[in-house]
């Protein structure tokens, strides 16, 4: 079974980008989904960010199995900055990215077959969908019942 509890930790980040990380992480812890996403340290999950090659904005690389399954999260600030036009939309981009793969830490797919708004979708507005929707939040409730 998922869990709605674990740990991650960042790796090789600034501080600003441990705030990005950090508002990530509240903006499930208090979405009312039961989510309490920490930083720790020890932790095998991981979350980094680089300008890395590449057009994508997040990356979610799972490994192992369930219930001990451990992830990756590497965020492209090289693509965000690229495909926003000033400093305010490039804080908003980060955080629906980090938000949206903080998701997939709690089992949500990457656009979910539904017409509802998501988080999860890709096709979702960056600049204003930045926390879980009601969709997001039913999903994880439905998945941990």
């Amino acid at each position: 079974m998922p869990k709605r509890s674990f740990s991650v930790k960042t790796v090789g980040i600034n501080s600003q980008w441990v705030k990005y990380f950090d508002t990530g992480r509240k903006n499930w812890n208090t979405a009312g989904v039961g989510a309490n996403i920490k930083r720790k340290s020890s932790a095998k999950p991981s979350f980094t960010a680089n300008r890395y090659n590449g057009s994508w904005y997040g990356l979610y690389a799972p490994s192992g199995s369930r219930p001990n399954r451990s992830f990756k999260i590497q965020v492209n600030a090289r693509t965000i900055d690229r495909d926003t036009d000033s400093i305010s939309q490039y804080d908003k981009w980060v955080r629906s990215t980090v938000t949206h793969e903080l998701g997939h830490g709690l089992s949500l797919d990457d656009n979910p077959n539904t017409s509802k708004a998501s988080l999860m979708k890709h096709s979702r507005n960056r600049s204003t969908v930045q926390k879980p929707l009601a969709y997001d939040k039913s999903e994880v409730k439905r998945i941990y019942t």
